[in-house]
């Protein structure tokens, strides 16, 4: 069975269709906002610039027909999406999850466990998928919920998103509802708080590997940890999307810059599966093998409709409420970024001679530092050690990405005052929480990670530690 008879099957063909909110008969009628196919044909058929390609449902077939990796939106016109990713990464092997799958699952099985407990104590079961590297857990809060409202009292957004949510540009075919992008900013502080309360209990419980938040770099020999991403919000919905169960997994083969010729010639194409009956070490197997994962597809327990969790989050956002993640985030949104007429008496006068080499080189040198978690986080914990408050930490990381440093066209189509607050609430509400114990704040820890600009400068990190 080759790449085109496995999408060509109606099974497939089903549960793709269930994952983006309709049926294979009529996809004119998924509820995802778009989808994206992602395939090295792309480039070489000139149909994008990119390996991305976004389009309405009606192309379902014919993305299909290109053998894509399939995403959908997150974006839904029905429904708010909860997702939360947990993977693998290895900054010394990019592909070491290919090349040593079972050793990287068994890895993660641990924490894949706690994080589902944490999300079953709410009531909340959602439909897990194995990728490549890790897991997506997905459920969803329809429109039509009183928990929409309750949502959309969470969220906050800037002027510069609602603007573009109220306008229509590349993947914006539509306007989005200004409550719809409040709840789905909302959503995304909830799956911040699972963060924290999967983190509390793997301290209790877990002895593996390191654990860390958004792809912040890790020291030590092998640099491997497993990461807890929160990523998914921390742009506007319109440019957020999220790989299909029973779609083709390529990107090994897509990326090869990053994950080496060797790894894309000799890992075979993959298949995402959803966790349901079948156990980890099945599912490794019969992701290598198309006519079992049609059989799989098959199957009843198979299915692939994002869940439904309306009670569950309803409970969710009462526990919430009486967090001190909570707390910080009120904390957080009581302040406002300096407007831009007074940048240059502001963000511009922060004088960087006062914080280590280390810290200062991405202000100084923005382009792509300030883009990496890792800078950001030591930023924050740097400066809120010298009082700073959080919010404003993030309007100084607005300010070099809204000046030019050669960004290009990008902050047209993402946004970014949210991107800055989004990664800056994350790591400042981390230690706001006592979730962040700055451990690793410290300049060996630094150098081990690849983040030390001037050795033997003088400086040590540890006298930034908060506590």
């Amino acid at each position: 069975m080759n790449l085109k008879e496995f999408y060509a099957n109606p099974a497939i063909r089903h549960r793709l269709a269930q994952y983006c909110g309709g049926s294979s008969d009529k996809p004119e009628t998924f509820t995802a906002a778009y989808l994206v196919g992602v395939s090295e044909k792309m480039v070489k058929e000139r149909i994008s610039e990119e390996y991305f390609y976004s389009t309405d449902s009606k192309s379902f077939y014919w993305l299909l027909d290109k053998e894509v990796d399939l995403f959908r939106s997150v974006w839904d016109t029905e429904n708010v999406l909860g997702v939360l990713d947990v993977e693998y990464f290895n900054l010394v092997h990019a592909g070491e999850a290919y090349w040593n799958a079972k050793r990287t699952y068994e890895a993660i099985e641990p924490v894949y466990q706690i994080l589902l407990r944490t999300f079953q104590d709410f009531g909340i079961s959602p439909l897990c998928i194995m990728t490549g590297q890790g897991y997506h857990f997905s459920f969803k809060v329809p429109n039509s919920s009183p928990d929409m409202k309750k949502l959309s009292e969470l969220g906050k957004m800037e002027d510069s998103v609602k603007g573009k949510y109220g306008s229509t540009h590349g993947r914006r075919h539509r306007k989005v509802d200004l409550e719809y992008g409040l709840a789905f900013d909302g959503m995304g502080r909830l799956i911040e708080y699972i963060g924290h309360l999967m983190y509390k209990a793997l301290e209790k419980e877990y002895k593996g590997m390191p654990v860390v938040f958004t792809d912040t770099a890790i020291g030590g020999k092998f640099k491997e940890a497993i990461s807890i991403d929160l990523s998914m919000y921390a742009d506007p919905v319109f440019m957020r999307d999220i790989r299909c169960p029973f779609s083709l997994y390529q990107k090994h083969k897509i990326f090869k810059y990053k994950f080496g010729e060797q790894t894309a010639r000799s890992i075979p194409t993959l298949i995402t599966l959803p966790r349901y009956a079948a156990n980890m070490p099945e599912l490794l197997k019969i992701r290598y093998d198309f006519a079992a994962a049609v059989k799989y597809a098959e199957t009843e327990t198979s299915y692939t409709t994002i869940p439904v969790a309306e009670a569950g989050v309803e409970r969710l956002i009462n526990s919430y409420k009486r967090s001190q993640l909570y707390k910080f985030h009120k904390h957080f949104d009581s302040v406002e970024h300096d407007p831009y007429a007074k940048w240059n008496y502001t963000y511009d006068r922060f004088d960087t001679s006062s914080i280590p080499p280390c810290v200062a080189h991405c202000i100084n040198e923005p382009n792509p530092h300030i883009l990496r978690p890792t800078n950001l986080q030591t930023l924050t914990r740097v400066l809120m050690k010298q009082g700073w408050h959080p919010k404003h930490i993030a309007g100084l990381v607005r300010s070099k990405l809204e000046r030019n440093y050669q960004w290009g066209p990008q902050w047209f189509k993402y946004d970014a005052a949210t991107r800055a607050n989004f990664y800056i609430r994350i790591f400042a509400g981390l230690l706001s929480a006592g979730v962040d114990r700055e451990e690793d704040l410290n300049c060996f820890s630094h150098a081990e990670k690849g983040y030390c600009w001037r050795p033997n400068c003088g400086n040590d990190l540890t006298r930034f530690r908060i506590k």
